[in-house]
């Protein structure tokens, strides 16, 4: 092949490869290369902290918490080459051995089980770094101290290694711990790290690795108060003091510097970092004659100048992520107490039902027709001369007779003389009286009937509310279990929000039935967070949007907000002659993002009927918006309306639309109300019901009219009383509403209810609606 023929064949392969600019890597490769990096970083710190005259397992120990994939094989290279670097050579050659064990362990048997269980990598680590030093320790000769550090060093590997394992969950994509062990985890990294600093010296013998101790018991203290100072200062200085072999002063000192300075939590920097430095240099004083090292006042002063210098935002998050989770999960004990009372006082109420209903008996009353004549001869054919004759020898005849008799007098309601066979009127010598009793015990049955029937409605009507009510309280308990459910991780990411924002608050974060969130927060600063900013901030934090639902004297309530919105429209207009409307409507969003539009109709017009609609509109926003479910709510009404309509007589037409404004989905329930109207671009649908008014109608949900909707932005519904279209041709309606291009819905409904129709006669009330999405 000729020079010219490479050449020619070198550039064919450049014009085919891409430009260099569009050549780049995506989001996922980077962060992987990123966390790559950081495991090998990481391993190759761990590995050259050493306690216990020299002994460094925990590169070993975080091999085994990296697993055996690719952040396992970096840890494997940063822990032999940060072991190899920094200890001598026996030392080296043994832990590199023991975390390349354990490597191997881990990739060679990653599909067995048991290696997924929390106890296996730490117990599998620990026990190969102890094989390691018994052979090691075999070599060089035993003291009996050597012993006690071979045992201490084992369970301290095993110990690391399960505190990185929680350390590194997030990075590892698994489920994150609980807080109290995500925390163990995060101050155990940061202690062995500051470990692996201690031999680092500045000036004047200060420890690198002390003075960044100090400075994060600082940090901690100053966002997570007392608690976090005494927790972080014990457990730090005790690391330093594993690190330096000495007496636990710098446990002590750290310790009691850290509860002084969390005394100062959410204030400037200024102050918790002076009593830090005075309660420091007390503890060191107070053990001067111990021989301390001048070096350590030095590192005192060089943290509080640190913690004064560096970014605010940094060491916020640096103090949170080592502060205890103030408002971790829920005690939900109380709540699970009222759940049972709740769920055993519906039981008892089926029960009762039940009981009810098996005990309720027809009546004794003698309703049949049978027993108006025995009646009626027993007042009247008692004295007479013919009795034995009519009622014994000739007992078919008369039977026969009265038989005929029987179906006109019913029908009719009452009996004539015409009704009853001609053979018998001339036989009777009392039939003139024996026909106007039979009326009278005829009016009597009918009575007896009437109030069967009342008594067999009420105790119906008794068996249905008191199965209502256990439905209620149900439903009721089933809502309790289902609510509030912390949320750690949202925990975890408004309290860093929170600290960067420098806001003396404590929140909770919570998710209901559905998932949505819910944040609960008290402190000073709370009514910063209602500003619009603040809460765009947190909403980014959280991943959802926020709106403010309560918010108190240092308190405040945040839901997420719904991404619908309605904009309504409302007009009336009351019959000509009349005080007021027998129409009455309302619209109303519940705390949970759904929202109601009701409109009832009262019987006729006037006082009467807008007391009618104004009770059941009253009653029923009530249930709703006490969490009811709309069915039950309704059927409930219906029932008690319908109780109270043996007195007033009155009844009222239902319309009532529920809609989600998280989802577009929504039900429209009916009670003998006009039809109703949705709109979908140029197609306009009319949805009509067949059930009877509230008062009339049974109460029971299978009374109901139900239609299932699902709207979208742009959607509109028309909600009319029967007055705007009183009859069945409703054209000029529907090609009025099906040119509404949704700009005011209330000019809309004005329209409507203005209009001079010659067929208009009683009170014309609209409501319209159109769902746009929430800007």
């Amino acid at each position: 092949m000729t020079a010219k023929t490479i050449y020619s064949k070198l550039n064919e392969l450049r014009r085919q490869s891409p430009p260099a600019r569009t050549r780049r890597l995506s989001a996922s490769a980077l962060v992987l290369g990123a966390e790559t990096g950081i495991h090998l970083l990481l391993a190759a710190v761990l590995a050259g902290a050493s306690v216990f005259e020299g002994r460094a397992p925990f590169g070993a120990a975080f091999v085994g918490a990296a697993g055996s994939g690719l952040y396992g094989g970096a840890a494997l290279v940063g822990a032999c080459f940060g072991s190899l670097a920094t200890l001598d050579f026996s030392s080296g050659l043994r832990y590199s051995s023991a975390a390349i064990l354990t490597f191997a362990l881990a990739f060679a048997f990653y599909d067995w089980k048991v290696l997924r269980r929390p106890w296996a990598m730490p117990g599998a680590a620990a026990l190969l770094v102890g094989a390691t030093g018994l052979i090691v320790q075999s070599q060089r000769g035993w003291r009996p101290v050597d012993g006690i550090y071979l045992l201490l060093e084992v369970v301290l590997t095993g110990a690391a290694c399960w505190a990185f394992r929680a350390a590194l969950a997030p990075m590892r994509r698994q489920k994150e711990k609980a807080p109290g062990v995500r925390l163990a985890g995060m101050t155990a990294l940061l202690c062995v790290c500051l470990i692996a600093l201690v031999p680092v010296r500045l000036y004047q013998g200060v420890s690198l690795g002390r003075t960044l101790a100090m400075l994060a018991v600082l940090a901690a203290a100053w966002q997570g108060g007392t608690a976090a100072g005494a927790i972080q200062g014990a457990a730090i200085g005790l690391a330093m003091d594993l690190a330096s072999q000495g007496a636990p002063l710098c446990a002590m000192t750290c310790g009691l510097a850290g509860l002084a300075a969390g005394l100062c939590r959410g204030r400037g920097r200024l102050e918790p970092a002076l009593v830090y430095v005075l309660a420091a240099l007390a503890a060191v004083l107070w053990t001067w004659d111990r021989g301390l090292e001048p070096a350590l006042v030095y590192e005192i002063l060089s943290a509080a100048a640190l913690f004064l210098l560096l970014p605010q935002r940094s060491l916020r998050r640096l103090g949170t992520s080592l502060s205890p989770e103030l408002a971790g999960s829920a005690d939900l004990r109380a709540q699970r107490v009222v759940q049972q009372r709740l769920e055993n006082t519906s039981r008892a109420f089926r029960t009762l039902c039940d009981s009810l209903r098996t005990a309720f008996r027809g009546p004794d009353n003698d309703n049949d027709v049978a027993t108006v004549f025995d009646r009626a001869a027993g007042r009247v054919c008692r004295g007479c001369s013919l009795r034995d004759r009519c009622w014994k020898s000739e007992y078919n005849t008369t039977f026969n007779a009265l038989n005929d008799a029987t179906p006109a007098m019913v029908e009719r309601g009452r009996a004539e003389a015409g009704d009853f066979p001609r053979h018998f009127a001339d036989r009777c010598v009392h039939f003139a009286p024996f026909v106007a009793a039979v009326n009278e015990e005829l009016t009597a049955l009918f009575y007896r009937r009437q109030y069967d029937a009342r008594i067999r409605e009420s105790r119906a009507a008794v068996c249905r509310q008191y199965a209502q009510l256990s439905d209620l309280l149900g439903e009721a308990a089933a809502e309790l279990s289902r609510e509030l459910a912390p949320d750690p991780v949202g925990d975890r990411r408004l309290r860093q929000r929170l600290s960067e924002m420098g806001l003396d608050v404590r929140a909770s974060v919570y998710r209901d039935g559905r998932g949505l969130l819910r944040v609960e927060a008290e402190g000073p600063d709370c009514a910063a967070l209602s500003r619009p900013s603040r809460l765009s901030d947190l909403s980014d934090a959280l991943g959802a949007p926020l709106r403010v639902e309560l918010e108190g004297e240092g308190a405040v309530s945040l839901l997420q907000q719904e991404p619908l919105m309605a904009v309504a429209g409302v007009a009336a207009r009351k019959k000509s002659g009349e005080t007021v409307s027998g129409d009455a409507g309302t619209y109303f969003k519940r705390p949970d993002g759904k929202l109601y539009l009701l409109l009832c109709d009262g019987m006729g017009s006037g006082p009467e009927a807008n007391r009618e609609s104004t009770l059941a509109v009253r009653l029923l926003e009530q249930f709703l918006q006490a969490g009811v479910d709309a069915r039950r709510a309704l059927a409930t009404l219906a029932s008690a309306l319908a109780l109270r309509g043996e007195e007033t007589g009155g009844f009222t037409t239902i319309d009532l639309l529920q809609l989600d404004l998280f989802t577009g989905e929504g039900e429209l329930y009916k009670l003998g109300a006009a039809p109703t109207y949705v709109k979908k671009g140029d197609s306009v649908q009319r949805l009509t019901g067949r059930s009877l008014p509230a008062g009339l109608a049974e109460g029971t949900a299978e009374a109901l009219d139900q239609f299932a909707l699902r709207l979208s932005p742009g959607d509109c519904v028309l909600m009319a009383s029967d007055g705007v279209c009183p009859g069945p041709e409703d054209g000029w309606l529907r090609e009025r509403f099906a040119q509404f291009d949704g700009a005011s819905p209330k000019d809309l409904a004005r329209e409507l209810v203005t209009q001079d129709r010659a067929d208009a006669t009683d009170d014309r009330t609209a409501l319209v609606v159109r769902i746009d999405r929430r800007k």
